[in-house]
């Protein structure tokens, strides 16, 4: 088996594709009528000849957000950070229930969106999303986190088994029980297989990183100045996620020769 994340690991917007020229480009999401989302042709033809059951895709998307994705190669994607696996765009139900008994654990969605609902007017706060009732995130502008924002919001949800993580312009605040590593690690038991390599970007996806037995991440990522040690790629972004997909492809096509499944 062999994971990635999605945004800003395989897959780059309009805005973070450089000096790319535009025929090098396969636009693979496309949001209110407009070309959003790109990965390199070279990554789009090393992503199409993987085994769509080798390459489980996690992210904290919504199960809406990734079925608008054009990704050429994939049957399985944990989305919400774990909560949810999609297997040919169906929910999973046995994953549902294991999502389910985690998250009971913990305090409900809509009861900690309540307690933490007057740190949302704070200035440098856009607003709280909810992902689906599993996690929330908040939306930073460019003011100055107030002074005691973060402890506040940090003391609330320890008290309520939820953990943070602040990633550039967002604070994510989700139950501590769900992570891509745990998903994972639940489909590596089941298909008695395990983590050969992984790709992400931010702190979220580190867990799942240390997982597998090869890891890489994305120079300039979040994860690289925040306490990564690992092995990164040589160029960033979207040229970034072209060395991720052909790295991934390697290993996947390595291992497949190793067991004898390919000549």
């Amino acid at each position: 088996m062999i994971a990635s994340d999605i945004d800003r690991t395989l897959l780059w917007s309009h805005k973070r594709v450089g000096d790319v020229p535009p025929d090098e480009l396969v636009c693979l999401e496309v949001l209110d009528g407009r070309d959003w989302a790109y990965v390199t042709a070279r990554a789009w033809d090393a992503l199409a000849v993987l085994d769509a059951d080798d390459l489980v895709l996690c992210t904290t998307r919504t199960p809406a957000q990734v079925l608008r994705l054009k990704l050429p190669s994939y049957r399985r994607v944990l989305c919400l950070n774990g909560g949810v696996l999609l297997v040919d765009g169906v929910p999973d139900a046995d994953h549902a229930r294991a999502t389910a008994a985690l998250l009971a654990q913990r305090r409900p969605m809509s009861e900690f969106a309540e307690r933490v609902a007057h740190l949302v007017t704070a200035p440098h706060v856009r607003g709280l999303r909810d992902a689906d009732g599993t996690f929330a995130y908040f939306l930073l502008n460019d003011e100055p986190v107030a002074d005691g924002w973060l402890a506040e919001l940090e003391e609330i949800a320890a008290a309520d088994g939820w953990r943070l993580t602040p990633e550039q312009t967002k604070v994510y605040a989700m139950p501590d029980t769900l992570t891509k590593e745990a998903g994972l690690a639940r489909m590596v038991e089941q298909d008695d297989d395990e983590l050969l390599a992984a790709a992400g970007d931010s702190r979220l996806d580190e867990g799942m990183l240390r997982l597998a037995r090869h890891a890489l991440v994305p120079r300039g990522a979040y994860l690289e100045s925040h306490g990564w040690d690992g092995a990164i790629t040589s160029a960033t972004g979207v040229r970034a996620g072209e060395e991720i997909a052909l790295w991934l492809a390697e290993h996947a096509m390595s291992s497949r020769r190793a067991a004898g499944l390919t000549s």
